[in-house]
Parts: C-alpha cells; structure tokens; sequence
C-alpha cells in the first residue's frame, strides 16, 4: 500500500502538502516574534540584543539540524521505493545525532561568559547588550538537543506526507513558548520577573514540548504498522553515517548561512550604531513574514522530489518544482510589493524610535528588491536537497555568503561609512540575486538526476557515489561507507 494521497492537480497536491507546513513554518515564525515583541518591551537595548543571541544558538543548533534534516529525504525515498520499514529507523538516529550535540553544547555554555565577552569586546557592543546576550545564549544554549531531535522527527513526518503532525507539534510548543514568555519574562503566574533570561527558559521549554509531542506521535500504531517506529530505535552505524553524508552538507551550509548573519547583526551593523542594529533586527523579524511560508513551501516540495525519485520519475520532480517556483515567487513578490508600499507603517509597529523607524524604511526596500531571487534560492534549495544533492549547494552558499554578503558588507561599512546601512544591506540583496541564479542553474544543469542514494544503478554515474549506504546491511558496504566523501568543485 502506498501512503501517498492522489492528487489530480500537482498545485492541489503541493497546497495540500505544504499547507500545514506553512502553518507550522508560521508558527516558527510567531515564536520568534513573540520573543523579539516581548523582549522589546525591556527597551532598545534588549531589542538590539536578543537577535544576535538567538541567531548565534541556532547557529550552533545547525551543527545538529543539518544532519537531522536529511532524515525527510530518506524517509520520502524509502517510503517511494516501497520499502517504508525502513523509515522509522532513519527517525530514530536523530536521537543519536541529539546526544552529540548535547556533548558539545555543554562545555559550550559552560564557558559562555568568557568567549560571548571576547566577541562582544571585539565587536564594540555596548557592555548591557552584551550582559544581556551572555544571559540569553547561556540559558537558550540547552535549547540545541531537542531542537535537534525535533527537526530530525519533523523530517519524518514530513518525508511520509503526513505534515499535520508537525503542525499539531509546532502549535504546542508555541502555546508554551509564549505562555513561558510571559510569566517569567515579566513575572506574572507567581513566577519571578526574569526579563531576557525568562524568555530563554521559555524557548528551551518550548522546543522540548516539540520533541516529546513528535516523539510521542511516532509511538502510535498506525506510523508502527507501516513505519516500524516502535522496533527501531537501536543505533545503526549504516544509517547514521547516511544521514552524515547527506545531511553534513547541510549543516555546514546552515552553519554558514547562520554564521552570516550572526556576523552581520553582531560586527558589522553595531559599528553603524544601535539604531542601526535594532533596525536591522526590525527588519529581519518582518522578513520571516515573506520567506518562512516560502520555506514551507520548499519543505513540501522536498518531499515531493525525493518521493518521484524514489519511484523512478525525475521529469515529476521537474514538474512539481516548476509549480513551486511559481508560488513562492508570487507569495514573495506580493510581501516585497507590501513592504515598497507600507514600510513606515510596519517599522512602526515595533518600534518607537525614529531614528530606527527611519532606517528600517530602507531595510524593507532592500529586502523588497530581492524577494523574487530568495523565492528562487528556497525553491531549488529544497529541490536538490530532495535529490541529495547538498555538497555543490553550501560550496556556493559558502562563497557567495561570506565572500559577497559578509566580505563585501564590512567593506562598505568600512569604505563608504557615509552610505550608513545601505551599503551592508545592498552587498546582502547581490548576495541573494546571484545565489538563486547559481542555483537555477544548477538544479537546470541536471547533475542531481545522476545521484544514487541508495547505490541500485551503476554508482560511477552518480557525482554522490559513495551514498550508496541504505541498498544493504553486510560489512563490505558499511566499510565503504567510512571511505571519506569527494568535496565537489564549483566547477561541478
């Protein structure tokens, strides 16, 4: 029995797929925000801060996040080749891949004081942001474990086309989130009034409010019937190093992604000012607006990619990436109009200051001009990720990010002071114009049809070769699995 619904309209299909996944992309979105609005309330300096902080967790979550993701594109490939036994298992290594990164985590928070302090000196924060970020990271830091084991079980669900269970996870955590937020941000419920550590603890409660419903849902019978999620959790070296190989890339392109624009908020917009950063974070928090739905969108096509080829049909995969592109560059070019026409307006919603309100006008015209070119980066990104093909993607993202967006964006701070954060910001937009038109490219070249995750045609004609770690269970193939990847070229 095949657990994917029929659908007459491959439009249809992706909406129904990516609608709940939209929401929960929007729920994502609503955490965040909440925490950025309930933060605000302490004053401009808790709204310069909290963003850097929150980015620089998640970019350590990416470490762990990465890996996990690529259980969603085994997962739809099994469940496509008929062989959705398998899948539960590749759910189950995420927690494995969770206790690593709680290893790390540790020593990580542990220590927070010293290296945050280093890195704020450096960067010239103001010494209360930087008191403020170090009391954030520290306690938001425990927020990596689940977190990881969260997004990996997310990817299950998602990977069989059953998205509302993530949803259902999502919206819990979110109630949480906020409910935590307000108690202990401000002391209401007879809790204590912690200010920016309460909005910590509350997003460490929420993300494992996220992985005890996910984790609970994989228990249930009917995912055990076809899934096997109640008999595989033992560890599998086979399929961990899979998800390794896979999903590494990933996480060194998150982790750059991240990276950047922890960079951003926290080196280079702080040398233009506080009211340069907080406008800056303003702005970002309007951003999520546009492409967290658009990521939804990509996530649902992932699943859609992976399942065709999994059957055998890359021309489906090309099909269903073709109606995507077509809606997330509608959705995204319909926020850019918004944000041309109302930017005053929205700045002011969250924020007072008009030195901030004025800036971020020019934050939201920037991010107006690239919309459609962001629209094009996720919709590809997610399209070679559901054909496994990660490794040639965070190359790029590598060097466009930081050679384009961070590179080129300390020069324009540094060279042209006067042009203030216009100069930062138009290095990002050149970034994410030329990074959707590499990947265009890419994903037209082909070289993802050639990929074998699962090593059943002639490896030789694969560039990812070595992935063929899922086609068997005897020592030779294990042993070729340790054999370490080829980095592709650009040129690739």
């Amino acid at each position: 029995m095949n657990s994917k619904p029929a659908f007459q309209s491959p439009t249809i299909e992706l909406l129904y797929l990516a609608g709940p996944i939209i929401l929960m992309m929007v729920s994502r979105m609503l955490m965040g925000f909440i925490d950025f609005v309930m933060v605000s309330e302490l004053g401009t300096v808790a709204q310069a801060a909290i963003s850097p902080a929150t980015i620089f967790v998640f970019g350590l979550a990416c470490l762990g996040m990465g890996v996990a993701q690529a259980v969603q594109t085994f997962v739809s490939q099994t469940d496509g080749r008929g062989e959705p036994e398998q899948a539960g298992s590749y759910g189950w290594q995420t927690l494995y891949i969770a206790g690593l990164c709680g290893l790390i985590t540790w020593p990580v928070a542990q220590t927070t004081p010293i290296w945050y302090g280093w890195v704020a000196q450096f960067a010239n924060h103001a010494p209360e942001m930087a008191r403020l970020e170090i009391e954030y990271t520290q306690i938001a830091l425990w927020s990596v474990p689940a977190s990881v084991v969260s997004v990996g079980l997310n990817g299950f669900f998602m990977g069989v086309q059953r998205p509302r269970v993530t949803l259902l996870a999502m919206v819990a955590s979110l109630v949480v989130n906020a409910v935590g937020n307000y108690a202990l941000i401000f002391g209401h419920f007879g809790f204590p009034e912690l200010g920016i550590a309460g909005a910590a603890i509350a997003t460490v409660i929420g993300w494992l409010t996220r992985a005890a419903v996910l984790a609970g849902a994989m228990l249930l019978p009917r995912y055990d019937r076809r899934y096997n999620t109640r008999r595989s959790f033992a560890f599998s070296a086979r399929k961990f190093v899979g998800l390794l190989r896979v999903g590494g890339p990933t996480s060194i392109q998150w982790l750059v992604d991240i990276g950047s624009w922890t960079a951003f908020l926290a080196f280079i917009m702080p040398g233009l000012g506080l009211s340069a950063t907080a406008a800056s974070n303003v702005g970002l928090q309007y951003m999520h607006l546009s492409f967290m739905p658009a990521v939804g969108l990509g996530l649902a096509l992932c699943s859609q990619v992976g399942f065709a080829i999994g059957e055998g049909r890359p021309d489906v995969a090309v099909q269903r990436t073709r109606v995507a592109l077509g809606l997330t560059a509608g959705y995204m070019g319909a926020i850019g109009v918004l944000f041309l026409v109302a930017g005053r307006p929205l700045m002011g919603l969250l924020s007072d200051d008009p030195a901030v309100i004025d800036l971020g006008v020019s934050v939201l015209i920037w991010a107006a001009v690239f919309q459609a070119f962001d629209a094009m980066s996720i919709t590809y990104m997610n399209a070679l990720r559901g054909a496994g093909d990660t490794r040639w993607p965070a190359v790029m993202i590598g060097i466009t990010c930081w050679g384009v967006f961070i590179g080129g964006g300390y020069l324009m701070a540094r060279l042209v002071p006067q042009w203030g954060l216009n100069g930062p910001w138009m290095m990002c937009t050149t970034y994410i114009i030329l990074l959707g038109c590499l990947l265009a490219g890419r994903w037209r070249g082909d070289r993802w049809r050639r990929i074998r995750l699962f090593g059943d045609t002639d490896s030789g004609t694969a560039d990812q070769s070595t992935l063929a770690d899922a086609a068997a269970d005897d020592d030779t193939r294990d042993l070729a699995l340790a054999a370490p990847p080829t980095v592709p070229t650009p040129a690739d």
